[in-house]
């Protein structure tokens, strides 16, 4: 058996030390591999075989960003002669991060090799526990030929029940990629195969020396000796084994080239029964490329098990999912045309890849919150969303500036206009405000039109904002990349000196529906209806039917465990012994497996304690049920319907009080469409159906969306848009038996928004306490294809910009 051992980094933005830090750190193990290499090129012997692999093309771009042209020949230089290797990844990524970003950072490393004549077609992720689809797609796009995965299974697991698989993960479009599915990033660490090293500084730099210990390397010949029984116990039958290492016991590790010298003693020692070689991650792919083996061929989703720790910052998320959305309204709008300042655009779209990098804070967020590191590194990560959000917002204001947007002025008129910034048509309620100081103007009524019309258009107003504001709504359609220019003209409207209703039903109540009014919209303290939904409510319970008036059909399973729209609380009791407080809820939740709770987790679904009619009207009907729940102080679901559309908007609202035990919040979303055949998922860069397009073995309970999903029935199409909370859990919520991917568990299943959670023991934030609103939007059609449907799910997010302007035409 011969090993083949690769060294790296494992690339964290963060969890060690400050980002900032993480950043000069990198930049100076680059150099420091580059001086290995000199030295290696100037007769070092003992270092001969070393070969350091760059993990991550994030290393190289800040390296050429800090460095002066001479360190960038000299790193050229190393890479030549093979001590250094170049790959593809960016960064360790989750799925939050968009196609559009993806796929232009990992274009940068292809970029880059084919400006200098050096090889980057092989690529490295450490750590994580899946890749979307659409990221094997992005990686082929790159010119990436061979991928090289590490999985730590810690609250996740390894596809197909086993390590140390190789496969081709054919791609969308029909590519394949090599892949060695292979061990944790740490494991030559764990088998002392990296010498302990002391050193002293002097005049030429730092003076390093060994320790090779015999009994170390005895050590490391029974651990691989075990390890290598234990992987043959799988099945593996291949003389060679690769593992990976770091330079030393610790995440954003230097390169150590003395790790050759503890080579060499091994294979002196015991070269007989098994040897050790140093190897690059080309060399290896080119090695196993050379076996030509007869490789199984696999397509779908690699689903990720650690994406559901970016909900631990439910406030920073929902900006970045914001700014995700005015970033896809800037690149068509850059497409049609129009200049944006490109260093900013720049910014904009690093900040958007910085955020969706998997580490999220300290390795002590858990056990110490109040750590000042704890909260320094959770801050700067938040500030990629916050700064992103800034950017677009920015960006856009741009945009609008140069389209005639007036700032506020004495005498500004009340004309608004409404650009659609995507290159399909869209249909729209949107909303113009009239503000305060504008309310001398409006306040014995007025009219909306079209600037340069008389023809008035229907609205329905609202006050919002501690009703110190107008919320004009109207219902608008425009063509891709078109504008339409509405104006507010004050008319003297006579105000009725009592009811239309002759019965006053509506002055004090709403527990009756009068023949006498409009009731195209419904809105009551029981029920709610359109022309195409109709919901009840019940004191205690919640949304207890939800019908598809145009099919007469529930749209509400059978076996679902919480009423529609529930929101629904989870929470570990956890003992705190005093002084181990800290200790005693990070151990806790090391139990937590793969479940993401124990058999001791409670579960409370609110409690339906109220109802409110908040609007009635010509457009729309809202009503505001308040539920008793569990872990908050506020609880309040709106629910908002369209006379002319088949849309549902949902809002949560929450006030989430601080705890440290571990906790869990979802919103019931049991949809069917009463005869359902698929469910899809629209992930990074590739739709998918779950628990059907998906490698063997992984993960079936939850999924990060971009957009949201479509239930496809038979005559009767769900789409439901999640712009706020990406994570969708499928299935029971009860603890259990992990089921991984392995074609019996059904694609449709119970559905719940999973809002936010704190069960990591590390990295990810502790404290979910704060306010929040979570959006979501529902559509119900008649069944088109998939395809449109998704596409349609996807527009329920987009909105047009919204903009006052002069009313010179």
């Amino acid at each position: 058996m011969k090993i083949y051992l690769m060294h790296q980094t494992h690339t964290d933005i963060g969890y060690t030390d400050r980002q900032e830090k993480i950043t000069l750190y990198h930049i100076d193990y680059l150099k420091q591999a580059i001086r290995m290499s000199e030295a290696i090129a100037a007769g070092k012997e003992s270092w001969n075989g070393f070969v350091w692999n760059n993990e991550m093309f994030w290393i190289i771009e800040r390296f050429i960003e800090a460095t002066d042209p001479t360190w960038h020949t000299r790193l050229l230089e190393a890479v030549r002669r093979g001590h250094i290797q170049l790959t593809a990844n960016y960064l360790n990524m989750t799925d939050l991060v968009d196609a559009r970003i993806l796929k232009k950072y990992l274009q940068r490393a292809k970029t880059f090799g084919k400006a200098h004549d050096v090889r980057i077609d092989a690529a490295i992720s450490m750590d994580i526990n899946g890749w979307s689809y659409g990221y094997a797609q992005a990686l082929a796009d790159a010119g990436v030929r061979h991928f090289y995965t590490c999985i730590h299974n810690h609250h996740g697991f390894v596809p197909f029940g086993r390590k140390h698989v190789p496969f081709l993960w054919e791609t969308p479009s029909g590519e394949r990629i090599l892949v060695w599915h292979g061990d944790v990033y740490n494991q030559g660490n764990v088998a002392k195969l990296v010498p302990d090293v002391i050193g002293h500084g002097t005049a030429e730099g730092l003076k390093t020396q060994a320790i090779i210990d015999p009994k170390r390397l005895a050590y490391a010949k029974r651990w691989l000796d075990d390890y290598i029984e234990s992987v043959r116990s799988q099945g593996y039958d291949y003389d060679f084994l690769p593992l990976v290492t770091k330079g030393i016991l610790v995440d954003n590790a230097p390169p150590n080239p003395h790790i050759v010298e503890a080579i060499d003693a091994f294979n002196q020692a015991y070269g007989d029964q098994l040897t050790i070689e140093m190897v690059g991650i080309h060399d290896f792919f080119d090695m196993l490329e050379h076996k030509a083996l007869d490789l199984p061929v696999y397509k779908g989703d690699w689903t990720d098990w650690w994406s559901d720790g970016f909900a631990s910052t439910p406030k920073s998320l929902m900006a970045y999912r914001e700014a995700q959305r005015n970033y896809e309204k800037i690149h068509y709008l850059k497409q049609a045309g129009y200049p944006f300042a490109p260093v900013m655009l720049d910014a904009l779209e690093y900040n958007l890849m910085m955020y969706a990098e998997h580490t999220w804070g300290y390795f002590t967020s858990v056990s110490e919150p109040w750590n000042k590191m704890t909260m320094k590194l959770e801050t700067r990560n938040e500030m990629f969303a916050y700064k992103a959000n800034e950017l677009a917002d920015r960006l856009l204001d741009d945009y609008q500036m140069a389209h005639g947007e007036m700032a506020k002025a004495v005498g500004r008129p009340m004309c608004y206009r409404i650009t659609n910034p995507y290159p399909h048509p869209i249909v729209e309620m949107v909303q113009l405000h009239i503000n305060w100081w504008e309310e001398f103007l409006v306040a014995e009524g007025y009219v909306i039109t079209e600037l340069g019309s008389d023809e008035p258009l229907p609205y329905q107003e609202i006050r919002v904002d501690e009703k110190a504001r107008r919320q004009i709504n109207v219902e608008l359609s425009l063509p891709p990349f078109t504008s339409k220019t509405l104006t507010v003209i004050p008319k003297n409207q006579p105000v009725r000196l009592m009811p239309f209703d002759p019965l006053f039903t509506r002055d004090t109540t709403y527990d009756y529906t009068s023949p006498y009014l409009d009731n195209t919209i419904e809105a009551t303290m029981f029920h709610l209806e359109s022309p195409y939904l109709t919901m009840r409510f019940k004191t205690g319970e919640g949304v207890v039917e939800c019908i598809d008036r145009l099919t007469g059909k529930s749209l509400v399973r059978t076996d679902c465990e919480a009423p529609l729209f529930a929101p629904i609380y989870e929470w570990t009791p956890v003992a705190m012994p005093t002084g181990e407080e800290g200790l005693a809820v990070k151990e806790a939740r090391r139990a937590f497996g793969r479940n993401r709770k124990v058999m001791a987790t409670q579960r409370a679904i609110g409690r339906l304690i109220d109802v409110k009619v908040l609007e009635t009207g010509p457009l729309l009907g809202r009503v505001q049920l308040k539920y008793a729940l569990k872990g908050t102080i506020h609880c309040a679901v709106e629910l908002t319907v369209h006379r002319n559309s088949p849309r549902l908007d949902v809002a949560l609202l929450l006030g989430k009080d601080t705890v440290w035990e571990p906790e869990s919040m979802y919103l019931s979303l049991p949809f069917t469409t009463g005869a359902d055949r698929a469910l899809w998922l629209d992930k990074t860069g590739c739709p998918i159906r779950p628990r059907i397009d998906q490698l063997p073995g992984t993960l079936t309970a939850f999924y990060t969306t971009q957009t949201g999903y479509i239930i496809e029935g038979q005559d009767t199409a769900i789409h439901v848009a999640m712009p706020d909370s990406p994570l969708l859990a499928l299935g029971s919520l009860e603890p259990g038996l992990i089921k991984t991917m392995d074609g019996t568990l059904p694609n449709v299943d119970k559905q719940n928004a999973w809002l936010m959670n704190n069960y990591w023991e590390t990295n990810f934030a502790t404290s979910l306490g704060g306010f929040y609103r979570f959006d979501f939007v529902v559509l119900i059609t008649a069944q088109p294809d998939a395809e449109t449907a998704l596409e349609a799910m996807r527009r329920l997010s987009r909105k047009a910009l919204v903009y006052q302007v002069s009313d010179y035409a």
